[in-house]
């Protein structure tokens, strides 16, 4: 994997993490939450989670595998609002693990093919977690660690 072409990587919007050894990107609608719920979780993980990238998250398929990577200018900062941009311990990459989707409704007893997406081709697993405009974070991350632990 080190000799990465920009055209082998798709810029996508989204905040990744790592938490332990899981790869974890979180996806949503701009201020729906992501950045601040990545905060929690590298808070409530620490010192075993690390930032990839916030707002921006440069993908790659490789060998049936998704892997997320910082792009140039953004390592270690993320946006804690009412406060700015602030920095964080980062790694470059990480190999994806679980999708978390901020979604704007709550389904009490979702399908099981709602725990999956399709990223390049490839099948991942997805939390969706609804914003904090639907549940409180306490519930938000009951749903991720329910997710982490089917992992």
């Amino acid at each position: 994997m080190n000799n990465i072409s920009s055209n082998d990587l798709i810029n996508i919007h989204g905040t990744a993490i790592m938490i332990n050894d899981t790869g974890v990107l979180l996806r949503g609608s701009s201020g729906s939450g992501k950045s601040l719920l990545a905060l929690q979780l590298l808070d409530l993980f620490s010192p075993k989670s690390l930032l990839i990238a916030d707002d921006r998250v440069d993908i790659l398929a490789k060998n049936n595998e998704i892997y997320m990577l910082t792009p140039k200018n953004i390592g270690g900062l993320i946006e804690l609002r009412g406060r700015g941009v602030i920095k964080k311990e980062y790694i470059k990459k990480a190999k994806l693990h679980l999708i978390i989707d901020l979604v704007a409704e709550f389904d009490r007893y979702p399908e099981q093919d709602e725990f999956f997406t399709i990223v390049q081709g490839v099948n991942i697993p997805r939390c969706p977690v609804p914003n904090r405009q639907t549940i409180d974070s306490m519930h938000q991350i009951l749903l991720i660690k329910a997710a982490l632990n089917l992992l």
